[in-house]
C-alpha cells in the first residue's frame, strides 16, 4: 500500500510547488482539480497511458506508473516528479 506522504496526490502538489516556486499551501486545494481519491484509483488501475488535467494554471500528466509531469501555463519549463521506490 502507498504511504500517504508518498501519494500521487501529494506527489502532484509537490511538482507543481516546484514548477511553480510556489508553497504547496499556497496552492489552491487539489480537489478543485481533480478528485484526489479518484485520481490514486485510476493510476493504481492503469497498465499504461496518462491522466491529465489542469491544476494551479499548469498541465499535468499522470502516468500508470505514477510519474507526475508539469508544465506550466505558457511557460518552457517541465518538472517530473517521480514515483518512490518502495519494495
Amino acid at each position: 500500500m502507498e504511504d500517504h506522504a508518498d501519494s500521487v496526490a501529494d506527489r502532484t502538489v509537490q511538482a507543481v510547488a516546484t514548477t511553480t516556486k510556489t508553497d504547496p499551501v499556497e496552492l489552491p486545494p487539489l480537489y478543485e482539480a481533480v478528485d484526489p481519491d479518484a485520481l490514486t484509483d485510476l493510476v493504481e488501475g492503469m497498465r499504461r497511458g496518462e491522466i491529465v488535467f489542469t491544476y494551479a494554471d499548469c498541465m499535468v500528466s499522470v502516468t500508470g506508473e505514477g510519474l507526475v509531469t508539469v508544465e506550466p501555463d505558457g511557460v518552457g519549463y517541465r518538472s517530473v516528479e517521480s514515483p518512490s521506490v518502495s519494495d
